[in-house]
């Protein structure tokens, strides 16, 4: 019994961008994967162990550890979404320090939510 394999010929630019689908996917995984670790770490610590840690995160990783707790957590921040969202349109730029300040501050509020918690359970 013989089977025969057709290959199907797919144009340039549908396969690049299966390709670029692919690629996101993969990078995303990483992303919640390396998140994960650092909020697990941060929800092993006593609270004032916990708020030290947030305290002492740099900008890049304040910022993408609150991005992933934010989307764990189902809230809808106006403000948590403005912090986001300026800092994907100028990765560059500092935070001012009220902003900095307010992140830190949200994050740590937001690791002691139930909600984290049990999402974080379940991932």
């Amino acid at each position: 019994m013989k089977h025969e394999t057709v290959t199907m010929d797919v144009p340039v630019a549908i396969a690049e961008r299966v390709q670029a689908l692919i690629d996101a996917h993969e990078a995303k995984e990483k992303f919640n994967i390396e998140r994960k670790a650092v909020v697990n770490d941060l929800l092993a610590m006593d609270a004032l162990s916990c708020e030290m840690a947030v305290y002492r995160l740099p900008q890049g990783e304040l910022l993408d550890t609150l991005r992933f707790v934010y989307e764990l957590s189902g809230t809808n921040s106006k403000f948590i979404k403005n912090i986001l969202n300026q800092a994907r349109e100028n990765p560059q730029k500092a935070l001012s320090d009220a902003q900095r300040a307010s992140a830190k501050g949200m994050l740590f509020n937001l690791l002691n939510e139930p909600s984290v918690l049990s999402a974080m359970k379940e991932i």
